[in-house]
């Protein structure tokens, strides 16, 4: 199996376990219409049916001559998991503002941005966007 598909079947792994988990939530009451599971749902679901369409797409590809190497780089990969596992623990630790520009700025220097302007810009703009966003136009604070 290429390792392509690897990683979309660890997502899929993932994704379902989170979906298991994610229907542990209350069912809407009432007053409301969607529910508190209905984003996190609609999200899995993309995440899986992506998945899916991927490793169609890679079971159907042209194989690769056996001496070419992909340029997928796993390691960078299972990095990448940690770096946002440890994103989601420490929420509980420090502010969700600091661990999301963090989040993106640690993220943005393993996949080889070198332009500090530009870090540090794009997590910025991606923090106050989120915040204006949820804490402002819908009222959510976290």
């Amino acid at each position: 199996m290429k390792k392509e598909g690897l990683v979309n079947v660890i997502m899929l792994i993932l994704s379902f376990f989170m979906l298991y988990m994610v229907e542990q939530l209350p069912e809407p009451n009432a007053t409301q219409e969607l529910g508190p599971g209905f984003y996190p749902k609609l999200i899995l679901y993309m995440i899986i049916s992506f998945n899916v369409l991927q490793l169609v797409m890679l079971f159907f590809s042209k194989a690769k001559a056996s001496g070419e190497t992909s340029d997928f780089q796993f390691g960078r990969f299972i990095i990448m998991i940690a770096i946002m596992t440890g994103y989601v623990l420490s929420l509980s630790y420090i502010d969700y503002k600091i661990g999301t520009f963090l989040l993106i700025f640690s993220l943005m220097v393993l996949l080889g941005v070198k332009s500090y302007k530009l870090l540090l810009s794009v997590s910025a703009i991606s923090v106050g966007t989120i915040y204006l966003l949820f804490e402002v136009l819908l009222n959510v604070h976290i």
